[in-house]
């Protein structure tokens, strides 16, 4: 059978317990009792002739079926969250964003004066090269910012562009002397000098570095760390650069002695994207507005 055909009710109750393994939670969310939730999951056994859940402790885990049909209703669900499930007003709100380190500087200072205005809890988490879908379409993240536009499509998300730029050399005193001439960078010339490395995932994962791969090349990475904080005061202490975007740089308050480099081919350019559900709370619509507002200024 056309399972979009079903009860929407119990279409609701299977979609639910599948994302949250309770029949409390689902009970909850649907304002309904748990004897409620039972009676819905005994018709959907008996209409589809399957099992669907098998109880380990307090929790319902899907079977495989189960899987399949929950991945059939939820670009209907979660693009209708609001209308079909409700929200309720005094319920805990949080928010998990997902971005590059790149753009903490940006970012943060605002998240940290929205958490406050709107009372929220308000997660940043560092960005993997990997796919968000399933995370984003279950509601454990609200939204992804990310360049380049890896992620699979499905129409219960939004994908908007928010702009493009371009990486930047950064250097100081020890190296201004050796680069002081120069107006640019082409790709291949970052080969010859010694890095600093910043970025929280490995080398061999780092799209800069597979491009100079593809050429031969390599560059020497001096020093490493898993993120920006001690940038400015490493390259003012050794002739080192690091490759960083250009907003990251034009957000830095400590800037003191540290100068900057265009890489000049086009692989030095990147796009960047969000990606969030469709049909999400007025809050939540707000804050994302909000933070395309902060980041489209950066990258034009």
């Amino acid at each position: 059978m056309n399972i979009l055909q079903m009860d929407m009710n119990l279409l609701k109750v299977l979609y639910l317990l599948t994302s949250t393994g309770s029949s409390q939670k689902t009970a909850d969310r649907l304002g309904i009792s748990t004897s409620a939730v039972s009676h819905a999951l005994a018709r959907l056994r008996e209409v589809l002739d399957e099992p669907l859940f098998r109880r380990e402790g307090h929790r319902q885990i899907p079977t495989l079926f189960a899987l399949s049909l929950k991945e059939k209703l939820t670009p209907l669900f979660s693009s209708l969250d609001g209308e079909l499930f409700g929200h309720v007003q005094d319920a805990p709100r949080n928010f998990t964003l997902v971005a590059p380190p790149a753009l903490h500087p940006i970012l943060l200072p605002l998240l940290a004066q929205k958490s406050t205005l709107v009372n929220a809890d308000i997660r940043c988490q560092n960005f993997e090269r990997r796919s968000w879908r399933n995370e984003l379409l279950e509601g454990s993240i609200d939204m992804v910012i990310a360049v380049g536009d890896h992620q699979q499509r499905t129409s219960a998300l939004r994908y908007e562009l928010l702009g493009s730029t371009r990486l930047v050399a950064v250097f100081g005193p020890p190296l201004q002397p050796v680069l002081q001439h120069k107006s640019g960078l082409a790709f291949s010339e970052l080969a010859d000098y010694a890095h600093y490395y910043c970025h929280p995932w490995p080398q061999a994962e780092n799209e800069l570095d597979r491009q100079l791969e593809r050429q031969g090349l390599q560059r020497r990475i001096q020093l490493s760390c898993a993120d920006y904080a001690q940038l400015p005061p490493v390259l003012r202490a050794a002739p080192l650069m690091a490759v960083v975007p250009q907003p990251w740089f034009s957000a830095q308050q400590d800037k003191q002695g540290l100068l900057t480099l265009p890489i000049l081919d086009n692989l030095a350019i990147g796009h960047l994207f969000s990606y969030y559900r469709q049909g999400e709370v007025e809050w939540k619509k707000r804050l994302i507005s909000t933070l395309h507002t902060q980041l489209r200024p950066y990258y034009q």
